[in-house]
């Protein structure tokens, strides 16, 4: 029996408006009458995921940050914060690449330099609570993550640089088309994911996840109903036991119904 879901926000629960499914409210509810935990797992900082849930947000758990922090029960249960010394270091390479905005992403708060109106309008898609400062390597807070905007594509122009540099210290991860996302190697939505499943004595059979994303294949790992989205790269698709509709037909509420509900 399924006790805990997982699902990933862009391209899989939000459709490619991101836009919540009108029906999202009522399969909660139907989800919560059989005890089953629903688990938000996003890049996404906790304040924009609030703001994305709204009157249901106290409802969920979260993994946010790609699992640099995780909420369950509305508290902190778990955070992983880069070393100080080597954010500076990440700064200062990710500087001389071109066409990219650096977001240092605090417990509380992000932090960016002054940047132009493209990438801010790229930023405030996803940071609803973020500083904007003149000198981002002058930041004391704990960083728990280092993600670069990056307009000319994160796959081909940001990650060839910054992977051979921090790849072997820190987990480098392609997290969307324009975004690059770096943070300790014990960071990432499977082990968040597992904080909340030992927190609950929930077993890997009763578990269930959804992901379209590279950030999302230890997450998938963890789960026994581990469900790729039909609209994910043809290269994610052997990372799940199961292929979902794609999120423009709800495939992430369409599965749930179909194996939790009915």
């Amino acid at each position: 029996m399924i006790k805990l879901i997982a699902t990933d926000m862009d391209g899989t629960l939000l459709d490619e408006k991101g836009h919540l499914p009108e029906s999202f409210i009522e399969v909660l509810d139907l989800i919560t009458e059989k005890d089953v935990n629903l688990v938000i797992a996003s890049g996404r900082p906790y304040a924009t995921l609030q703001t994305n849930f709204g009157p249901v947000a106290n409802r969920l758990s979260y993994i946010t940050d790609n699992g640099a922090l995780v909420y369950h029960n509305n508290e902190l249960i778990f955070k992983d914060v880069i070393d100080k010394n080597l954010v500076q270091d990440i700064i200062k390479e990710a500087k001389k690449i071109k066409n990219t905005a650096i977001v240092l992403c605090g417990i509380e708060c992000a932090y960016i330099e002054n940047c132009s109106e493209e990438y801010l309008k790229e930023i405030q898609k996803y940071y609803v609570k973020y500083e904007i400062v003149n000198d981002i390597s002058k930041i004391k807070d704990d960083i728990i993550k280092v993600t670069l905007c990056d307009l000319n594509h994160a796959a081909k122009n940001s990650n060839p640089i910054i992977n051979p540099l921090f790849g072997n210290d820190l987990n480098v991860v392609v997290a969307g088309e324009l975004w690059l996302d770096i943070m300790n190697k014990t960071v990432n939505k499977g082990i968040a994911l597992r904080k909340i499943m030992e927190e609950n004595n929930i077993k890997k059979e009763e578990t269930m996840a959804f992901g379209d994303y590279y950030n999302d294949i230890e997450m998938l790992n963890e789960a026994e109903y581990s469900f790729v989205m039909k609209n994910a790269p043809e290269d994610m698709k052997q990372h799940g036991k199961y292929i979902a509709e794609s999120n423009e037909d709800y495939g992430v509420l369409g599965a749930i119904m179909e194996h939790v509900v009915l």
